[in-house]
């Protein structure tokens, strides 16, 4: 996906995957293990000289049918530090989504979300420069 630079006219590409304690990049994990979510994004290159601040990056998880809709794991603050490519690690906690086959909310969840990457630049608060970047598909949490 990608970041707009308004009002530069320049776009950036921006990425997410995510990625258990034991296999790499997955889309099947545990419910009751911690997992990461990847960030990475990049700042065109006329940009980088003129940019102050700090980047704000939060990862939210959407349920497919019954399941929790909500922000994973913490706001990540990412200081601009003048060069093209920045990357965070926010560590979701174990039990953070519900796992498949367990009850939310009076249904059965399926288990399975669509997790995305929310970006903001701030100097000093939030301004016009924002994007956004989507797991690599749709994961599933697995209930052991």
């Amino acid at each position: 996906m990608s970041i707009e630079w308004a009002p530069l006219g320049f776009e950036s590409a921006m990425s997410m995957e995510v990625r258990d304690n034991t296999l790499g990049e997955t889309s099947v994990l545990d419910s009751g293990v911690p997992f990461n979510v990847t960030v990475r994004w990049e700042i065109p290159a006329p940009v980088v000289p003129t940019l102050g601040g700090s980047f704000r990056i939060r990862a939210y998880a959407e349920s497919v049918g019954p399941g929790p809709e909500l922000q994973i794991g913490p706001t990540a603050t990412v200081a601009v530090n003048f060069t093209g490519n920045y990357a965070t690690v926010i560590t979701v906690p174990a039990n953070t989504l519900t796992g498949e086959g367990a009850a939310f909310g009076g249904a059965i969840c399926s288990g399975v979300y669509k997790l995305v990457a929310v970006l903001q630049h701030l100097n000093p608060g939030a301004n016009e420069v924002s994007g956004y970047a989507e797991s690599n598909g749709l994961i599933q949490m697995r209930t052991p």
